[in-house]
């Protein structure tokens, strides 16, 4: 039990820690993309003022008549009007209203980037409106940042700045840095979970020292107690053998006393047997029987009972009458036996007068199952979840009345996990309840098996 705790605790530790690292990873790396993306923008943008300034002037010199006579050859307005401050990877361009470039920034012979600016691919972009906005541009295998402004005064008002950069290198970067980070993020993941299972360990150490002790004293005083009833027990039995020299009043007080002897040996049996699957471990001595016989024996007990509540105990006979005879199990038979009493106790402590239990059995290739179906109160869906914990109440008022233990179908749970079986059960308030066990008609010994 502490085991899968710590288990969970360390998973649910690693995945907080692994959610923080993630978060972490992709903020950083959005920190960093949105810090290179506003440094190539600001330099686009300082680009951009700085060539509308500069032209501005130019024009307003002799050499702007330039920009506007058809008759001057376009390589001397690009000598004219070359922008200052490009950087090698870097270029400019000027369209007239009309969409027509009239200037293309010529970029230094050293830039060999520049020289290679994919003028055709990146055109339709050129072309676009400008918004004052930048955004990137893959051609030819390579990333551009473009962006651009309409200048808005001035002999050139209308005509478009197109600016745009190469950021394939810092688009690179980014790559890198995001598998940097999901190592880095993975690692730390590693170590968060080493150190989760660590801290849950620790946490989770007291806490069993806590529980070991608290079962070691259940299981020493369900021992301890054994023998004063045991005493009781034999008192009260004495007392029976002369009872009829009593009055009606003491015979009351007998009845009473035994019943609750009775009560108080069934609740330390139970809670002798909780001690034990507590440990880990729940010793069953296996051997191959029938669980028809079993079942009709637990039938044949439990008559006496069923008539005193006026509740009618019913076998179901399978359609096949060979399933019956094939429904042979390899388990523990006291425990099994132990479990179909528990259940059919319940079904008819919980049932109404008048009412019944129905009991079957139904067999296929891999499994034998047990059915045991009452007409009783039934269970609220709420409940269903938590029945088999210990001293569960569905109805605190009327458990106190009843002669239950509040252990019975936790006991019947642990000794369903011991035989790797399975528990079902569905309800209907006040129609009924019906319980399905299913056991592998073919399996393994089960000698000393861990409780889970």
């Amino acid at each position: 039990m502490f085991k899968r705790t710590r288990t969970r605790l360390t998973r649910e530790f690693s995945l907080t820690i692994g959610i923080i690292l993630m978060i972490s990873a992709f903020f950083s790396l959005w920190m960093v993309q949105q810090m290179l993306t506003s440094t190539e923008d600001n330099q686009l943008g300082s680009l951009s003022k700085q060539y509308e300034a500069e032209l501005q002037k130019l024009i307003e010199s002799p050499k702007g008549n330039a920009l506007f006579d058809p008759s001057v050859d376009r390589n001397k307005v690009n000598s004219f009007y070359e922008p200052g401050g490009l950087q090698l990877n870097q270029m400019a361009w000027l369209f007239d209203p009309n969409g027509e470039l009239i200037f293309q920034s010529s970029p230094s012979e050293k830039n060999a980037l520049g020289v290679n600016f994919p003028l055709t691919a990146l055109m339709p972009i050129l072309l676009k409106e400008p918004d004052n906005n930048y955004r990137n541009v893959n051609a030819e295998g390579r990333t551009f940042r473009i962006g651009g402004t309409i200048i808005s005064t001035g002999k050139i008002q209308d005509y478009k700045i197109i600016v745009a950069q190469e950021v394939t290198n810092d688009n690179k970067l980014i790559a890198q840095l995001r598998w940097a980070f999901a190592g880095f993020a993975l690692l730390l993941l590693a170590a968060g979970g080493a150190a989760g299972s660590i801290l849950a360990g620790r946490a989770m150490g007291p806490i069993a020292q806590a529980f070991h002790r608290q079962e070691q004293f259940t299981s020493d005083a369900s021992h301890e107690l054994r023998t004063p009833l045991s005493i009781l027990r034999s008192a009260i039995e004495v007392l029976d053998e002369e009872r009829n020299k009593l009055s009606d009043f003491h015979r009351h007080v007998l009845m009473k006393s035994s019943q609750e002897i009775h009560h108080m040996n069934r609740l330390v049996e139970n809670l002798l047997v909780l001690a034990r699957s507590d440990n880990g471990r729940l010793d069953l001595v296996t051997s191959e029987f029938s669980l028809r016989y079993t079942i009709r024996q637990v039938m044949e007990q439990l008559q006496p009972i069923s008539e005193s509540k006026q509740v009618e105990l019913k076998w179901e006979h399978s359609l096949n009458s060979s399933d019956e005879e094939k429904a042979i199990i390899l388990a523990d038979e006291v425990r099994i036996r132990q479990l179909i009493l528990i259940l059919i106790e319940n079904a008819i402590q919980y049932n109404r007068e008048g009412g019944s239990v129905t009991i079957s059995v139904v067999t296929n290739q891999q499994k034998v199952i047990l059915i045991i179906s009452d007409t009783g109160i039934g269970i609220e869906e709420d409940h269903l979840p938590h029945i088999f914990e210990r001293f569960y109440r569905m109805d605190k008022a009327r458990t106190r009345r009843s002669e239950g233990t509040g252990l019975g179908l936790a006991i019947a749970k642990q000794i369903v996990d011991a035989h790797r079986a399975k528990i079902e059960v569905w309800s209907t308030p006040q129609v009924g309840t019906t319980f399905r066990v299913s056991f592998s008609s073919i399996s393994d010994s089960f000698q000393n098996v861990p409780l889970t």
